[in-house]
């Protein structure tokens, strides 16, 4: 499993919303969730790759989780 669809599955488990509808339409989560579950998802981001999501405030879309978690991965 890739790390998009690692954090496509984190996503669906707090919303609800299907993965395969995350994955087809990844445009802006901030338009389709909450800030309460937007945190939720931050925090299970970070326990799942063992690291700090920085600047969470910033993120809008799944490629921002995406491109936070590889620049600390790699």
């Amino acid at each position: 499993m890739s790390d998009y669809e690692k954090i496509c599955g984190i996503i669906s488990s707090i919303t609800g919303m299907p993965a395969e509808a995350i994955q087809r339409d990844p445009a802006s989560l901030a338009e389709r969730i909450d800030s309460l579950d937007m945190t939720e998802i931050i925090l299970e981001v970070e326990e799942e790759f063992d690291l700090i999501v920085e600047d969470e405030d910033q993120i809008r879309t799944i490629d921002d989780i995406l491109h936070r978690v590889e620049a600390q991965i790699a």
